[in-house]
């Protein structure tokens, strides 16, 4: 389920950020008389091969975006505090936590809004290896 809520709101995204450039560029530049920036959208069956495309980079996206990762550690109670002063130092607050997982997000709100509040972060270490969740590129951060 997480991951079809990622995938529509990753379409949404992906729509809303070419409807901006598409719209920037038309009134930043030139162009031939007659021609609207409806026409850009509609002319030729454009904004259904724009869909189209939206919804295979969203279907896709989820898979390659996130990612589990697996880190064997000996003790993870011992380090926990380093764990969470390492996420602190990447910009991370502890959302939760309880006796086998840690979820921490972004700090800030406008880093929040741009991720569209996919930013958490989850560690079980209920067992070993711990698993972190969360978006790749912040994962092979921390």
């Amino acid at each position: 389920m997480k991951y079809l809520i990622r995938s529509v709101k990753y379409f949404f995204y992906f729509m809303i950020l070419c409807v901006l450039f598409v719209t920037i560029v038309y009134y930043a530049t030139e162009h031939k008389d007659g021609v609207t920036l409806q026409m850009l959208f509609t002319e030729g069956g454009s904004i259904y091969k724009m869909l189209a495309m939206f919804a295979a980079f969203a279907a896709i996206y989820p898979a390659v975006g996130f990612q589990k990762k697996e880190i064997h550690v000996s003790n993870f109670a011992e380090n926990k505090k380093e764990v969470i002063a390492l996420f602190a130092n990447a910009n991370f607050i502890l959302k939760e936590e309880n006796s086998t997982k840690m979820v921490f997000r972004a700090k800030s709100p406008l880093i929040r809004i741009m991720r569209m509040c996919e930013d958490e972060i989850t560690i079980d270490f209920s067992n070993n290896p711990i698993v972190m969740d969360g978006l790749r590129r912040e994962l092979v951060a921390t």
